[in-house]
């Protein structure tokens, strides 16, 4: 199991600096938003081939893999025109990540009213599951997965439903990017061990990547504290992940620099002594 952080929670830099500072932070992967965290780069259309490979070059010199390329993209928009233009942009990170070696391209889904009737819903699901078809095609050419990661408050929201959609793709680039904290709503915290665990019974073999943050419930809103020390119950997850996923790579999100060090004794200690 590999220790990763977002690169982009280190502040936006020189990709060589970037990669030499989490590397000094002693992490081993990473989720890399190059418009998020790659000085020069403001957007997908900014991305050029010599931007991909000062990236390969710079991550490769400090040994540091690059687990997952983020492309937060809206994938069920009701504005047709825009969500194929969001598909088209995520299909060419598609190719960009081909290019540089990285498995998996992830995205999450639309943010959707927790009160959606369920005819729009599924109106709505139908157009996720379009832009996955049209995703999913691109990935089988190149060889890469597509990480789609299921949230409480878009779309895609639930085990059953990231289910459902997995057997309507079928295919085998389709994977689950799990982060436990996304699948939980305020209301729901106290269900936690039961959404995780039909997650794992559901879709558990395509999950290739978790987020690792932590929260407490306040006036029924998500609060962020120290991982290890919030309401997530990682005493069930990392033991299912040693077992079941002892490759997979875990990535730190919301990391600062003055608990960068703690975040990083916290992961290593649940890899090794579970």
């Amino acid at each position: 199991m590999k220790v990763g952080v977002r690169a982009h929670d280190f502040g936006r830099q020189p990709v060589a600096s970037l990669a030499a500072n989490i590397r000094e932070a002693g992490f081993e992967c990473v989720q890399l938003a190059p418009t998020k965290a790659i000085e020069g780069i403001g957007s997908f259309a900014d991305i050029n081939l010599g931007h991909l490979d000062e990236a390969l070059e710079a991550f490769s010199r400090q040994n540091l893999e690059i687990t997952v390329l983020g492309c937060y993209i809206e994938p069920s928009v009701t504005d047709n025109e825009q969500r194929l233009k969001n598909v088209e942009i995520f299909r060419q990170n598609i190719t960009n990540a081909k290019r540089l070696g990285i498995k998996i391209v992830g995205t999450e889904t639309t943010n959707m009213d927790i009160n959606t009737p369920t005819a729009e819903r599924e109106k709505i699901y139908a157009l996720l599951k379009d832009s996955v078809l049209r995703m999913v095609e691109q990935a089988e050419k190149e060889n890469v997965f597509v990480g789609i990661e299921p949230v409480a408050e878009h779309t895609l929201n639930t085990p059953q439903l990231t289910r459902r959609l997995l057997d309507e793709v079928k295919s085998d680039k389709l994977k689950i990017i799990f982060d436990p904290v996304n699948l939980v709503l305020p209301s729901t915290l106290f269900e936690q061990d039961k959404i995780f665990n039909e997650l794992f019974t559901l879709c558990g073999e395509e999950i290739v990547a978790v987020h690792i943050k932590d929260i407490e419930i306040e006036y029924n809103e998500k609060m962020w504290r120290e991982i290890g020390k919030g309401a997530i119950n990682y005493s069930l997850i990392m033991p299912w992940l040693h077992k079941n996923k002892p490759d997979i790579s875990i990535l730190r999100e919301g990391v600062k620099p003055e608990s960068y060090a703690r975040d990083l004794t916290v992961m290593k200690g649940w890899v090794a002594n579970v």
